[in-house]
Order: C-alpha cells, then structure tokens, then sequence
C-alpha cells in the first residue's frame, strides 16, 4: 500500500506479541499495518532465541486461569502449521519451598493448582534426582511435576502468525522503519510517523516490549519498567539418552542463583540442552535498552557452567551457543504483565493499547486476542469459558513526562 494511506489498525512493533495481533486483527477483517524498526524474526529484543517456557502454574489464580485459556489458542495456532508449537516435556518446579520470585514460588504455586484443580505429582529432593537426571541437590530441596507444561518453538510461532496475517491479504509488514512520532488527533485519527512515511488509522497496538518508551516518548508519557539484559547457553550432552523436562529451581542468593531450563529440541542445537540464569546480567538493571551489553555475561555463562557441573547429568559443562535477551519487567512486582488503554488526557485513548512488561511467552497466542478485544469496545474483563480475568490486573500506572 502506498504511504500515508489508511488502516483499520496499526501495531507498532513486530515482536511475538505483535504478530499475534496481526493474527487477530485480521481474522477479525481489519485491514492492518505492521512496523517493525528492526527485521522480523529478530533477536534484539524480548523475542530473542529459539526457546519459551509454557506452565500453567502461577501464584495468581488470574495469572494460571489465563495459562488455562491460552491452551486453546495454542492448539488453534499449532493446526496451521507442520511444526510442533508447544512440546508436551511437562514443567519441573524445585528447590527451597521457603523462596519466591516475581512469578511466585513452589507453594505458592501448589495453593493455586490446588484451588484451581491443575493436577501435580509432589516430589522430594530424591525423587527429583531419580527422575530427573539432577544431582547432590540440598535434602530440603522439594518440587513438583506438572505434565501440562513444555517448551514453546518461538521463532516456528511467529513465523505461523506472521504466514496467516500475510497469507489473508489484509496486512502490510515493514520492516527497518522507526516511528518517530504519534499524534492522536480529537477528530478520532491517529497518526503514526515514520522515518519513511506517515499513515492514519482509527485503532492503534503499541506492542514494543522493553523499548515501550521510545515509543510512547512523543506523548510525553512513560511506563514504569525495568529491563533485565539475561544470557544462556547450550550444553552438550554426554549421555545421548538423557533427557530433561522444562525446569526451574529456586535458591539461595535470589539475586543471582536461580536457573532454569530446557529439554533437547530438534529445532535449536540438536545434541545440546539450554540451561538459562533468571537474574539480570552482572546486575545490570536498564531503563533505557539502547544501554543493553552487546555479549553474553562471562560471569553469567560461568554460573550456567557452574550449575551445570554441580547439579546436571550427563551434559558437558562447557557453554556453546551463547546469547542473550532483553526482559522487560513491570517496576511494580504485583504487575505480571502490563496491558492498558493510554490514560484519559490523551485523545482517542480507549483506541489505543500498549502491551508490554512480563513473562509473556505463554501468553503470545492469547494476548493479540486481548489487545483486539480492548480496541473493540471498552472491555473491563476478558472472559474465556468459565473465567473472567479483571483487566486491572494488568493496568499500567502512567508516567506523564513534563
């Protein structure tokens, strides 16, 4: 289409998320824009690497009651392509049951499965290591198996929703184009410029995970987020029929200890196993991502490596295929995702949604579905089968910029 022309609805960003709502939008008959500042399929963002976990346990029933629903719109995505989207290696939760992170802890976690009836096999430190494949592990170390989980093949799903937007006819995907400016008018239009061209339309996603604000910069506003820059590594295996589920442990120092992983896959590094730290690089925490290291931590891969050598069978502990992502997370540690209408001084506001902040990969086939539902009517709630999930518990507490 030609520049300055009009669209039912531009995302600006062209991450998993974004893609997802161009999936939606155009299910939906929305004849949309994509721009992505970057190429697609990138690795410079959230949406970098080849491996997503999916769980459905949380320590908020809201958070695993939108596990539960996404399972379906996995299932939608999956029969549109040959590649498996969503493995079924289960999900392994272990280590000091006292500890939490922002997403929660092992009890925490069993308190929500139980009340929401998502069924587990408790395991001690023992039988973790029996089963497992782990090693010397603290005796008061416990854990839990939850079959429901497995790894997401990230690149395979952004590519299936990329395909089908495309492949409707009703959507334009550019690439290496920034948008340097937004301008939502009282006439109902916004404008969305670009370093190569300005285009209107009448509903606006703002879906630039952590570089949200560079985005919303030309609204004088800004979201309350922290960046984590995070490495890991693959391992070779040692024992060719070893194997391991989707893992997390939680110990001690919370700060710079905790770890998880994932099973071989065919389709990233066959013959290798990727164990992740889940603590920002060296400490480093970001506001701006333009600040991001350009490697992977030394000291963060000498942690794998290490982790690997104490607690890990059958694998090399020497660290192949390194890279690193960009996480953005909500300042506010109550917040798992951000997702919110602009706030009521800017124009059209219930037209425009910005989704950023969280560990949202497990959430990608359902969250374009939610962002087309806000931009629709002035939705309070998401409702899938016999949940209704409050949208305040993804609000963004705006920062008006002077």
């Amino acid at each position: 289409m030609e520049q300055n022309s009009q669209y039912d609805l531009i995302i600006i960003g062209g991450g998993a998320v974004g893609l997802s709502c161009a999936y939606h939008g155009t299910k939906r008959g929305l004849n949309t824009l994509v721009i992505e500042k970057s190429n697609y399929f990138n690795d410079q963002g959230s949406s970098a690497g080849h491996s997503r976990q999916f769980r459905l346990q949380y320590a908020q029933d809201y958070m695993a009651e939108l596990c539960i629903a996404s399972q379906s719109f996995w299932r939608e995505l999956d029969q549109l392509t040959p590649q498996t989207l969503l493995g079924d290696d289960g999900s392994l939760w272990f280590g000091d049951p006292k500890l939490n992170s922002q997403e929660g802890g092992i009890d925490a976690a069993k308190d929500t499965m139980d009340a929401l009836g998502i069924p587990y096999t408790p395991l001690t430190a023992a039988q973790i290591e029996q089963q497992y494949n782990f090693k010397d592990l603290p005796p008061n170390y416990e854990g839990f198996f939850q079959a429901d989980g497995g790894t997401i093949n990230l690149k395979a799903t952004e590519q299936v929703m990329y395909d089908q937007a495309l492949n409707s006819g009703l959507a334009d995907f550019h690439e290496q184009e920034e948008v340097t400016n937004i301008d939502s008018g009282a006439d109902g239009v916004i404008t969305v410029t670009t370093n190569k061209g300005a285009y209107r339309t009448g509903k606006l996603a703002i879906t630039t995970g952590p570089y949200v604000n560079h985005t919303v910069e030309s609204l004088s506003l800004e979201v309350p987020i922290i960046i984590w820059p995070m490495s890991s590594a693959y391992f070779e295996k040692t024992q060719h029929d070893i194997q391991y589920p989707s893992w997390f442990v939680f110990q001690e120092p919370v700060e710079s200890a905790q770890f998880y992983g994932f099973p071989e896959v065919n389709w990233s590094n066959p013959g290798y196993i990727r164990v992740a730290t889940d603590f920002p690089d060296d400490g480093i925490i970001l506001t701006d991502p333009d600040d991001r290291p350009t490697e992977p931590s030394e000291q963060s891969l000498q942690l794998d490596s290490q982790w690997v050598r104490d607690h890990m069978t059958g694998l090399s502990d020497e660290p192949f295929f390194t890279d690193t992502c960009l996480i953005a997370l909500a300042q506010d540690s109550d917040k798992q995702l951000l997702l919110d209408y602009m706030p009521e001084h800017i124009p059209n506001n219930k037209n425009i949604v910005t989704y950023t902040a969280g560990w949202a990969a497990k959430f990608i086939p359902i969250l374009g579905d939610m962002i087309c539902q806000m931009l629709e009517t002035d939705t309070d709630s998401f409702t899938y089968g016999q949940y209704t999930i409050s949208r305040d518990n993804f609000s963004i507490n705006w920062l008006i910029k002077e």
